[in-house]
């Protein structure tokens, strides 16, 4: 973490930066791109000066959420003015044309896999409009995702693609399940879990189980296979799980102060790694790097971007 007399300083200096932000030539645009039937939604902000063909780092949100979530926002703002362009994205988790936060009262017919497809289908986008240098930042599931990406591409994952950041990335502990789920809704998850294997089972995993606690949506509905791809303990929702399978450089940042992936620096460090691997621990740091400890992400991005 930077020593606190200069983040103070910084904090003096901020309206500065801004201002000089503002006046360089910045570029930020809505971008659409259709995908299996569904409109995806982006946001393209393109630092001063710079075209995309200079590179772009692809952003990926976290569990529920979007593209102008405030840690996206901020990504862009704050890559930018290290001249970094960007490309924040909305996951469409099975809705077309979709934007701002999943509305729990829909059903959930969504999964790690149809995430995984969309980042692949904002990646080719990004190479057929020339970027020769493409990053992938994911946030929190975003994180999870992102690396079950890169995973998942192993050699074949495209040359264009250079840089993954996994910021607070989520894990997963198929035996810490049913104490988490009791702990956050009050209910069975050993019931629920069994509910669903067995409709999977009968073939009516696409089916939906009504008045269902699921993610941090309380008694909403949800497709049964949809539920046992978020609680499944293959690796596929736990980040340091997929490390060993990344051919790329990856940065890991943790936020010091996470109450929300407390046991990613422990997971982390029983993980198999890649040789490229880097770690940075941005000290005190909420979940979602609110207020300066942005500063401290971004740069923490950029020095590993310009590497």
């Amino acid at each position: 973490m930077l020593p606190s007399a200069i983040r103070i300083a910084r904090a003096c200096l901020f309206g500065a930066l801004l201002g000089l932000a503002a006046a360089a030539p910045t570029r930020a645009e809505p971008v659409r791109l259709d995908f299996e039937g569904r409109q995806l939604n982006g946001n393209l902000q393109l630092a001063g000066g710079a075209g995309i063909g200079q590179g772009v780092m692809l952003l990926v949100h976290g569990t529920l959420a979007h593209n102008r979530l405030e840690i996206m926002r901020d990504l862009q703002a704050l890559l930018g003015e290290r001249g970094i362009s960007t490309l924040a994205v909305t996951l469409s988790l099975g809705l077309p044309d979709r934007s701002g936060m999943y509305d729990c009262a829909l059903p959930h017919r969504h999964g790690n896999a149809q995430a995984v497809a969309e980042i692949a289908a904002w990646v080719g986008w990004a190479q057929r409009q020339g970027a020769a240098k493409i990053g992938l930042l994911g946030h929190s599931r975003g994180g999870a995702q992102v690396a079950l990406y890169a995973a998942r591409g192993g050699d074949a994952l495209p040359a264009a693609v250079q840089r993954i950041v996994l910021a607070a990335p989520t894990t997963f502990d198929a035996a810490r399940a049913p104490a988490d789920y009791r702990a956050r809704f009050g209910g069975d998850f050993d019931a629920v879990l069994k509910q669903a294997q067995a409709m999977a089972a009968a073939g009516r995993g696409g089916e939906l189980m009504q008045q269902t606690d699921f993610m941090y949506c309380p008694k909403t509905s949800v497709a049964a296979d949809t539920f046992l791809d978020y609680h499944s303990g293959d690796g596929r929702n736990d980040a340091p799980s997929q490390l060993a399978a990344i051919r790329r450089p990856v940065l890991v940042v943790l936020a010091g102060g996470d109450e929300v992936v407390r046991d990613l620096p422990q997971k982390l460090a029983a993980a198999r790694k890649p040789a490229g691997l880097k770690v940075v621990t941005v000290d005190a740091a909420d979940h979602f790097f609110q207020e300066l400890f942005g500063e401290d992400l971004a740069d923490a991005v950029a020095a590993f971007w310009q590497e």
